[in-house]
């Protein structure tokens, strides 16, 4: 069963303006203790013996059919009698009903030592708020997720003439508003870990996600689920692959217009294989998806 929560969106959108102000040096916790130098990063990284892994994650069972949200752009109540739009939900799979490859999903390495790392070479991140979504935008990919060096910056841009507000909760906490389109401004981000994007403002189909690091054995699998992972150092490691849940765990209301304002979803799905990569070694693996492994199957989905 839903929970549902009833807050008041206009007194929220009350303390958003008192503490999204129009810079981008809102308060964050003080960033952990590093557990590595820059320089000490990738300072043992051997080329000549590192080795690469690649696979597929693939769906089996039925493809779920995930429901749109039907709302105006605002549950506030000077949007309410608006016409209403269909959102999609933002967490829904995308699965290639040929080959059955989940598209987009987060594969990385965990127990990889930063020292033996080869040097990140993922390019830097830019969130663009445009047509009422997150883009995580990073070299030519353009979706919901991206991985960001550990004391990188991202850039931020809202691209619609109106007001837009990113909340920040996880790995990194703040809120940033922004009232003007086109206002480039940068956030660093000194926490390991996961950090989920959000609108500040409502619009509560919108989602994003970053994930900060020291090393950058992270990728997206591809359009048919394919992935790799190369240059990876030899050792025993956990293969982790990450999808975001797109069952609802909690919804909040709007005191006035009873619309929704927020979505809580269920935590992301992590699937954890163990690996062992001899030195130069190209070793290829597969990994299964179903959807008994979403929602909570106590309450049905």
């Amino acid at each position: 069963m839903y929970r549902f929560v009833v807050s008041w969106f206009a007194y929220s959108l009350v303390l958003l303006s008192g503490t999204a102000l129009p810079g981008c040096e809102e308060y964050a916790p003080p960033p952990e203790s590093p557990t590595e130098t820059v320089g000490e990063i990738s300072c043992r990284f051997d080329a000549a013996t590192a080795g690469t892994l690649r696979g597929q994650v693939i769906w089996q069972g039925a493809i779920p059919d995930v429901p749109r949200y039907r709302a105006p752009i605002s549950p506030g109540s000077e949007h309410a009698g608006q016409p209403y739009r269909l959102w999609p939900n933002p967490h829904a799979p995308h699965i290639d009903p040929v080959s059955r490859g989940v598209a987009g999903a987060v594969v990385f390495l965990r127990g990889i030592d930063p020292r033996r790392a080869r040097p990140w070479d993922h390019p830097p991140v830019r969130i663009e708020l445009r047509d009422y979504q997150i883009h995580v935008c990073q070299g030519d990919h353009d979706g919901s997720s991206g991985f960001v060096r550990r004391g990188d910056a991202i850039a931020i841009v809202s691209r619609q003439d109106l007001f837009h507000s990113l909340r920040v909760r996880g790995a990194a906490f703040f809120t940033r508003a922004f009232p003007d389109a086109n206002q480039l401004c940068s956030r660093r981000l000194d926490r390991c870990g996961l950090v989920e994007l959000s609108s500040g403002c409502g619009y509560f189909w919108m989602r994003g996600w970053l994930f900060v690091d020291e090393h950058p054995y992270y990728t997206h699998s591809d359009a048919q689920g394919h992935f790799t992972l190369p240059q990876v150092p030899p050792g025993r490691y956990q293969l982790v692959c990450w999808l975001p849940d797109w069952h609802e765990a909690a919804r909040e209301l709007d005191a006035e217009t009873a619309l929704i304002c927020r979505l809580t979803f269920r935590p992301p799905v992590e699937i954890v294989q163990p690996v062992q990569l001899m030195p130069c070694q190209t070793q290829t693996v597969s990994i299964q998806l179903d959807a008994s492994r979403f929602g909570d199957k106590r309450e049905g989905p």
